[in-house]
């Protein structure tokens, strides 16, 4: 690891300050000494799509994230990342998508005083405890290229931020600003991942509605990215009964929130051909947040808790179209441990979603799911099985993930495994329920 700023506070964060690729890397260097490279994730995986309403038929995706860093006098370090992505899909109904794109990882100036650090340029900014929904996490850009298949840290980009930390004793504050605005990463606009579907003229997170089908397949997207991203500060603190964190934020939702322009809209109420500059524009609301988090040993078990007031969280109106915004409250519990004291790791959290006082609308006014992992290493921990899920509770919504992998030449993995996806109308699960499919691949770190 990176060395720390003082003893109280060490770099691997239990507060959610899990983002940050500097802090995941080895020991560093001596002053004196040169450059450290690494390669801190490569993957590959090809996947046969298994569905008689298959949209394409095969899919190929690559990553591979490089870093170098060192360095600059006693209290100074330079890191830079880069990382670069590849998406291949074909066959089927949808075209064929063929797709090699550069970007910027982790790259940043970072001071490091006595109790203080400071660091500027691009970060992933991980606010929370959970593994999955943190409902805390609203500062970081969601890479949405793969909807959910790769685990949570592997769905987050570096953002433009400038960041101040100070600790003393077991309190650590954090305070982030964004001076620039960066949405989710999306996919190719005819990916079968994507949230808009022109095929079936379907938006996700929108029950399907055949009047507006013919909209959606001709609209143009339409995306406003200028401002900044807002900010915020965490304070946390680190106890032998309990962890705790309470953040106050002011953000905007990267993810990408559809609504019609007004022509469109009123061509759909009256009941006329789509326009034929019909328009789908993406809005990124900007809310105040009002969270915290906990966590606790029990025995052999920890429990981890968060939960967050969002001031303006987008809503479409189920009598005309508008687009609205209303309060929202999210809220996580969750337990991780041992069972048996063996090698056996379970994860389980239950998640709430609530928007308060939306009346009519189209979206879900209510949403619980159970998440979480099973994971078990045998012989001699040179296989892994796992599996990882999300079920929807109140309304079917299931996603389901198992995977056996080949770990004996670790840092590298040879792995086989599913994604499947089912659910009822208007749910994730049932907007990508055709793109099931069986994956094999291979990843690692250099």
């Amino acid at each position: 690891m990176t060395e720390s700023p003082p003893e109280e506070a060490p770099v691997r964060f239990t507060f959610g300050v899990q983002g940050e690729a500097g802090d995941a890397e080895s020991e560093a260097p001596e002053p004196d000494s040169p450059w450290r490279t690494r390669v801190d994730d490569a993957n590959v995986e090809a996947g046969i799509l298994a569905t008689s309403d298959r949209p394409v038929d095969f899919t190929q995706h690559g990553r591979a994230v490089v870093s170098a860093a060192r360095p600059l006098g006693e209290a100074w370090e330079l890191r830079l990342g880069a990382r670069v992505d590849a998406h291949l899909q074909q066959g089927g109904d949808y075209p064929g998508v063929s797709r090699l794109r550069a970007d910027y990882d982790e790259t940043y100036l970072r001071y490091r005083g006595d109790r203080t650090r400071f660091t500027f340029g691009a970060q992933q900014i991980l606010w929370g405890r959970v593994d999955e929904i943190p409902p805390t996490d609203r500062l970081s850009t969601k890479d949405l290229t793969r909807f959910g298949l790769d685990d949570y840290a592997d769905r987050r980009r570096a953002s433009p931020a400038i960041r101040a930390e100070f600790f003393q004793g077991a309190w650590h504050a954090d305070l982030v600003f964004l001076p620039l605005f960066r949405e989710a990463e999306l996919p190719h606009r005819d990916s079968l991942w994507h949230p808009v579907d022109r095929n079936r003229g379907e938006l996700l997170g929108l029950p399907a509605q055949p009047e507006l089908a013919p909209f959606i397949r001709q609209a143009d997207v339409d995306d406003d990215l200028s401002g900044n991203g807002g900010g915020g500060i965490r304070l946390a603190r680190a106890g032998r009964g309990a962890d705790f964190a309470v953040t106050l934020q002011r953000a905007r939702h990267s993810e990408p929130y559809y609504r019609f322009d007004e022509a469109t809209r009123q061509a759909i109420l009256a009941g006329m051909p789509p326009p034929e500059e019909a328009t789908l524009e993406a809005i990124h609301p900007r809310t105040w947040v009002a969270g915290g988090d906990i966590a606790f040993a029990a025995g052999a078990w920890t429990w981890r808790a968060e939960a967050a007031w969002l001031s303006d969280v987008p809503v479409t109106r189920a009598d005309d179209l508008r687009q609205e915004t209303t309060e929202g409250f999210d809220w996580v519990i969750g337990v991780e441990g041992f069972p048996g004291d063996g090698d056996f790791r379970m994860t389980t959290q239950l998640t709430g979603q609530h928007l308060m006082g939306a009346g009519d609308v189209l979206d879900d006014t209510e949403s619980y799911f159970l998440t979480g992992e099973f994971e078990l290493p045998f012989a001699g921990h040179a296989w892994n099985a796992r599996l990882r899920y999300s079920l929807g509770l109140n309304r079917r919504d299931v996603y389901l993930h198992p995977e056996l992998a080949w770990t004996a030449r670790e840092p590298m993995e040879f792995f086989i495994g599913a994604h499947w996806l089912d659910g009822a109308d208007g749910t994730a699960g049932d907007f990508y329920r055709d793109n099931r499919m069986l994956v094999i691949g291979w990843r690692g770190q250099f």
